[in-house]
């Protein structure tokens, strides 16, 4: 069972070669499914590409920003290690309102600048779990 959750939460992320493609980006959230008022957040994930190991200590040059489902909200957060967890990244967010968020990710690794967006699932409800009424 604790194998099935974790395929499902890596194929909720998005993946996209950055930094003239040497660099492969996964982005998504840690607690997938994403669900509204529930403390979460990013799981950054960078490795060289054709690679499985990730690269630690990029977070110097590392900036991101929530977007809010209408796009008419965003937020610039501080990426920072995860603890006990090298070469992935994080900030913590709650978000508040359902639909689908983006998260923004620029900066530099190894001198090569990029921009990239990532679509995140769509966040639901909570009171979807919410038993009895």
């Amino acid at each position: 069972m604790v194998f099935s959750l974790a395929a499902g939460n890596a194929l909720a992320h998005n993946n996209k070669l950055v930094a003239s493609e040497r660099y492969r980006m996964s982005v998504g959230l840690i607690a997938e499914p994403i669900y509204t008022n529930e403390r979460n957040g990013l799981d950054l994930a960078i490795r060289r590409a054709g690679q499985k190991e990730t690269v630690p200590d990029l977070e110097a040059g590392l900036k991101a920003e929530i977007i809010s489902p209408d796009g008419k909200s965003r937020r610039e957060m501080a990426v920072r290690p995860r603890y006990g967890h090298p070469g992935r990244y994080t900030f913590d967010v709650m978000l508040t309102q359902p639909g689908s968020y983006s998260i923004r990710v620029w900066g530099t690794i190894d001198g090569t600048a990029f921009d990239e967006t990532f679509e995140l699932s769509a966040a639901r409800p909570l009171t979807e779990l919410r038993f009895p009424d």
